[in-house]
Formats: structure tokens, sequence, C-alpha cells
């Protein structure tokens, strides 16, 4: 679903009730297209979304407060923080019949700006505008300079750049002058009348859509409100031209259709179908939706927060694009670590293949008196596992017999040092694996953050940390139904501390069989713990694993004092000795 001038109407007017005037305290970035404004007004804070998604572009207010998605802060969102935030939100304008906002901001040092924030389909946009006539670095135009007309206004910068060789109509790029959309065609629908609705239908083929026709005949009408408006008039919102007899129902609905965008009294809702997913939203009644269940809805932000919320089912993770760059970083890792571990394979002989080196230079020995010179293979008795040996007719049966033995020491040497390098490769792969357990397992941008901190420090990743990470919560903490503590890593940071620093040697450690996730710690001091209270931990430690959606998930417990960090390990990487396996269901605390 798309905006309309009616629902961007609907916007403007309840962001200037509630935001209007309003100060700026935080710009924040929640995806490639989206923005975040944190506006303190009437003694409250309020959080507005400017998405110019070309799927979904949308302004409206936030329920809750949004979540930064990007690791690095683009130019645009740098420029804001410099220009809009600390300013204040001194007005909202809609030009006529247009789906666009302009947001003005006045800053106290650095003078006016304009958010304009387009919501046309595939060519979206949010664009920070200055005065086109003001000097650089001066907070407002000097007196007897020229006075600024309201359109010479430059782009600083947006979220989509446009150029004309890429189809659209208008250029959106750094330093040019803001150009407008296109002006539409069509009446405006204020001041309609019979002749010109006469005219539109007349023009118009007998058996054409009537709500078709008003959409290319008026100005500011969306599929959407123009079925409504016929629905309104004739009671079929599927009714054809030919079916209009008289003008005036139809005059009469558009008339208070208009009544909407000057006086208000809009109804938002918002229209699901028998299993309860949101198909539509309008700041109006949808009463020709007769297939669907309408619910009012108290404003239209939280119409449109519900619809694309539940829509895209992307309420669960706010951190999606966050979440989304480490872990690609996350494979990025694992796909080196595999390809060094198979080159290592490939180097590598079998204990077979180097017992044949050492014994195909003893036959060579041993059966000396029986190769002829330039003899280029040596047949073995049948009782020999292997036929024959390849021999170097240039060489003598002494000469090749060391070749051979030069050829079995250093692949003894290389197996001795690959098996090093392949297991601290493996133990790495093991790590990595874990940092992707954590990643999934992560329920806030504090952990999301912890992980990218840890492939920092451990050197797969190279660019530092962003400099406002977020810090990740301390680890979970549950009680048993016996009063004891139950703490649970968040990561592999955290299960390093808790399992090392937090737990005594005499408390329990649990972690999952083969498969990366939480440490878990029973703090009981070694006093008896109830089965009840370990499978409650044993639990955790299989909910917050790699083995989360399993029927069942084998735990590990032991004492705190057989857990022992893995030489050269990782943080959290350990050796566990005696052991208790434990099969249980995974379960959250309750």
């Amino acid at each position: 679903m798309s905006y309309d001038t009616w629902t961007v109407s609907a916007v403007a007017n309840q962001l200037r009730e509630t935001i209007v005037p309003g100060r700026v305290q935080q710009v924040v970035q929640v995806d490639d297209a989206s923005l975040a404004f944190e506006v303190y007004a009437q003694r409250q804070r309020f959080y507005l979304l400017a998405s110019a998604s070309q799927q979904t572009p949308r302004l409206h207010l936030l329920s809750d407060k949004p979540r930064r998605g990007v690791e690095t802060a683009s130019p645009l969102l740098q420029l804001l923080r410099k220009f809009v935030r600390d300013s204040l939100l001194v007005g909202i304008e809609q030009p006529d019949w247009e789906r666009l906002l302009v947001l003005r901001f006045e800053h106290a040092e650095l003078g006016a700006t304009h958010l304009v924030v387009e919501l046309i389909g595939r060519w979206a946009n949010v664009l920070l505008l200055r005065p086109a006539g003001k000097e650089k670095g001066k907070g407002k135009v000097e007196s007897g300079e020229r006075r600024v007309e309201r359109e010479e206004w430059r782009v600083l910068e947006c979220v989509h750049r446009y150029r004309l060789q890429d189809g659209a109509s208008r250029p959106a790029l750094p330093g040019q002058l803001y150009t407008p959309p296109p002006a539409q065609t069509g009446w405006p629908p204020d001041t309609l009348t019979e002749q010109q609705v006469r005219l539109v239908l007349d023009e118009a083929p007998p058996d054409a859509p009537l709500w078709r026709v008003l959409v290319d005949g008026l100005l500011g009408l969306s599929p959407q409100m123009a079925r409504e408006l016929v629905f309104r008039a004739l009671g079929n919102a599927q009714a054809k031209v030919q079916q209009v007899t008289e003008v005036t129902p139809l005059l009469e609905t558009v008339a208070g259709l208009v009544d909407l965008l000057q006086y208000g009294g809009w109804q938002p809702c918002l229209a699901r179908d028998g299993a309860g997913t949101p198909m539509a939203f309008a700041p109006y009644l949808l009463t020709y939706r007769t297939d669907l269940q309408l619910e009012p809805v108290e404003s239209i932000s939280l119409a449109v927060e519900r619809f694309h919320g539940e829509r895209t089912q992307t309420t669960g993770d706010q951190y999606a694009t966050a979440r989304r760059q480490v872990g690609r970083s996350i494979e990025r890792a694992a796909k080196a670590l595999r390809r060094r571990q198979e080159a290592i394979q490939r180097e590598l002989r079998t204990p077979e293949e180097i017992a044949r080196l050492r014994a195909s230079g003893e036959w060579i020995l041993a059966l000396a008196t029986q190769i002829t010179p330039r003899q280029a293979e040596l047949r073995l008795p049948p009782e020999v596992a292997f036929d024959t040996i390849a021999l170097d007719p240039a060489l003598s049966p002494a000469d090749n017999a060391a070749a051979y033995f030069k050829r079995y020491r250093k692949a003894k040497r290389g197996l001795e040092m690959n098996r090093g390098r392949v297991a601290a490769v493996t133990a790495e792969l093991a790590y990595v694996d874990q940092l992707a357990a954590d990643l999934a397992l992560a329920a806030d941008r504090g952990e999301i953050d912890a992980v990218r901190s840890a492939l920092v420090d451990a050197g797969y990743l190279r660019q530092p940390a962003a400099p406002n990470i977020t810090q990740a919560k301390g680890p979970r903490r549950v009680t048993s139904r016996e009063g004891y503590a139950i703490l649970v890593g968040r990561n592999s940071r955290q299960n390093e501390q808790i399992t090392f620093e937090v737990a005594g040697a005499d408390d329990l450690w649990l972690h999952t069989r083969g498969l990366p996730g939480s440490h878990v710690i029973i703090r009981c001091g070694g006093r008896p713990v109830s089965e009840e209270t370990v499978r409650q931990a044993a639990g955790l430690a299989a909910y917050y694993s790699k083995g989360q959606g399993e029927a069942a998930v084998d735990v590990m417990m032991a004492e705190r004092r057989r857990v022992h960090r893995a030489p050269g390990g990782r943080p959290g990487m350990v050796l566990v000795e005696g052991e208790r396996v434990v099969r249980v269901r995974p379960q959250a605390e309750e």
C-alpha cells in the first residue's frame, strides 16, 4: 500500500498536533532507507520514522523507541546530526494534492533547514535542504542580500541519489537546487464542478471502471480512495462509467472527502481478512471493503505501523540490518577458515601413505641384489600389501632407498606439524560457529554489537567497531525453585566471564554437548541440587544454543573445577572432564 493525499494529510495533522513545535534530541538510521527522530514536545518524547523504501515509503510516529540498524553513519545521517539534531521543528507543510511533506527546522546556530519526505513509490526519497542563498558557515542571510525565494533550496544530501540518465524525471543530487515533483494532471477535487466531472466521464470509454477514470482525472486520488469514493456514491466500487446517470452523488461524495482535508474528522482503520492479517489501512473508514473486517485504530500512525509491522513480520527483529551485516562478516570468516582447512588437508599424507614410504625404502634395500641397472620398477612378493615400487632409473638401489627415506621423514614431519594447524583451524571454526550462535540468539543491539566486537578482536573484521557501540547487558539471571541463582552467558565473552570469574569451583557448569551455545552456571557452592533445578538449568542451556529448535538436546554438566580453558583457545572455549549428560527439551526462563 502507498500513501495518497488523504493519508499524507492525516499524518501531517497528527504530527502538527503532537510534535510541532518540538526539539529534535536524536537521529538514528534504522536501515539503509529509513531514519528515525526523537522529538521532545508537550513534555514527552515522540519517535518519528521517515522511510524512503521504494517498496514501502512512509512517514509516521512510532509506538516504541527506534533502534539503530546500520554500522556506519551515512553522509545523510551525519548531516542530520549536524543541522537537525538540537534544532526546533517549527512547521510541517503539504503542497496541494502532493504525496510529500516538508518538515521545517530552525537551528539556533545553523539556521533553517527543510527535510522533504517524498512518498512517491519507486521514486520515494528523503532530502535535507538548506537555503541556496546562504554563505558557507552563515546561519542566516546577510542584510541587504536578495531574499531567497522559497523554492531556492539546495540539496545537502538525500537517501536516494537520482540522475536524469537513470530515468528520473528530475535529479536528486547533493549540491543541486531542489526540484519539486512534476505537476500532476487532473482537476483539483476541492473546486470540482459538475461540468468538470462530465468532461472526465465523457472522455472515458463507457465500459471503463469508474474508479480508474477518477484516478486519472482528479488530483490526489489513489486507487483505494477512488474505489471508496465510487462505493459511497453508487454503492458499487466496481461500477462502470456507463452506470453513472447523475453526477450529483459523485460531487457530494467528493465534497465530503475534501472536508476531511480541510476540517479533520479522521477515522483511521485497519482492514483485516479472516485470518487477522491486515490487508489495508486508511485515515477514513474503508466501507467498500465489505469482504474484510474493519478495526478502528487510535491514529493513522498506529494504523500504518501495525500494517507494515504485521505484514512484513519484522517487529520481532528490529535489528535485522545490523544482524545481517554481522552475519555476513561471520560467513566470510568461516569461508576463509574452511578454505585454509582444505588447503592444509591437501598437504597432509595419511599415516598409511607415510608408512608405505618407509616400507618402500626398506624393501629396496632388502631386494637390492635383484635390481638391475636402469630398472624403473620393483615387483614385491605376493604377501606385501602393495605390488610394486617405482624406481628412478638414474639412481642406484641405495640412492633410491635414501630418496624414499627422505620423503618419509618429510611427510612425517609435515603430518605432525599440520596436525597442529588442522587443530588450530578447527578450533577457530568452532569459535566462529559460536559467534554465529551468539548472533542468532542476540536479543538487542548491545548483544549484536558484542558479537561484532568479538569479530574485531579475533581479527576477522578489520575495521574498528562503531564509536557509539551499544554495550550488551549482563548475563541472564534466573532463580530456581530452590532459590539457587542460575546465570546464562549472552555471548562468548560472558561465557568466559561467568565460568572463570564469577562461578566458584564447587558451582555447577552446564553446556550443550557438541553444539555452540551459552554457558550456564548454577550458583550452589557445592550444596546438593535437586534434579528439578538441574533440568531447569539444562533446559536454559539447550534453549540458548544452536539446538533451540530441537525436540531434545544433550547437555553436559560438571563441577566448575573440572572445566578448563582450552589451550590457546578463544574466549569461552573450554575442555571438560568427568561430565554428566542430561537430555532435556529446550526451555526458556519462565
